[in-house]
């Protein structure tokens, strides 16, 4: 169910009719790169807390039969504190919760503020985000150089969503000797992730980490990337607001 979410949220938003269709590749990517890391800040977040009920002890609330009425009364007291009182203690409990959910979420938020503790989900983000943008990564042109030893390929892509299209680009790859052959018959069944490098301001094409046959390769571009990304990460503070006892869950 999730990743069907993730699937329809940027069809959703990259749709015929919306705000973003004007938008540069870039700007794009920075929508869409935003959106994953506060999706990914949001999963981060501890569980919301739950207020125990308060438990049925069994007893009644009706006369017993043959019971003297002042009998009644005090026991009919004596149940009601005893329930008040209970009461009294689920919600010092609940608040105690309250409290401490909202301590690790001010922890949270400072945590985040550190750009360097951005980063290890910021990767994992580019890659959904590249992914809606430009589409499924794909190697296309590969081409074996017997004279020099070079495999060589284009990043290419399969377009997904139609947001924006991806100008190929030339990589040198590094396969072992012993799985070139099948790579060259099999290279469609990789899986690609395009790595950048991140200032704190701009991204910048660093290489493509990809896996085949359950190996873990690299392909280098073969001309440096002159392409500089501004990239502007802004956590929604929502995500961050503390809770009130009121907002949560009995």
């Amino acid at each position: 169910m999730i990743k069907i979410l993730l699937i329809m949220v940027p069809i959703y938003l990259f749709s015929l009719n919306n705000p973003y269709k004007s938008l540069n590749s870039h700007e794009k990517l920075n929508v869409m790169v935003n959106y994953f890391v506060n999706d990914a800040i949001k999963k981060a977040k501890p569980a919301l807390p739950i207020k125990r009920k308060l438990k049925d002890d069994g007893a009644s609330l009706d006369p017993v039969k043959y019971e003297l009425y002042f009998s009644y009364i005090q026991r009919l007291k004596a149940i009601k504190e005893s329930r008040a009182e209970e009461q009294k203690n689920i919600d010092v409990e609940f608040a105690g919760k309250i409290g401490f959910y909202n301590g690790k979420l001010k922890a949270l938020k400072e945590y985040y503020q550190e750009k360097k503790n951005i980063y290890p989900i910021l990767q994992t983000s580019l890659n959904k985000a590249f992914k809606v943008v430009y589409g499924k990564p794909i190697f296309s042109d590969v081409v074996y150089d017997s004279e020099i030893n070079l495999l060589s390929a284009k990043l290419n892509t399969i377009d997904l969503y139609d947001v924006d299209k991806y100008i190929p680009q030339e990589l040198e790859l590094y396969i072992y000797e012993g799985i070139r052959n099948k790579f060259l018959k099999d290279y469609k069944k990789s899986d690609i992730y395009v790595r950048f490098d991140f200032d704190g301001h701009t991204l910048s094409y660093k290489d493509v980490l990809f896996y085949f046959n359950e190996y873990e390769l690299i392909g280098k571009f073969k001309k440096e990337s002159t392409e500089k990304i501004k990239l502007s990460i802004k956590i929604n503070d929502d995500i961050f607001r503390p809770i009130k006892i009121g907002e949560t869950k009995k």
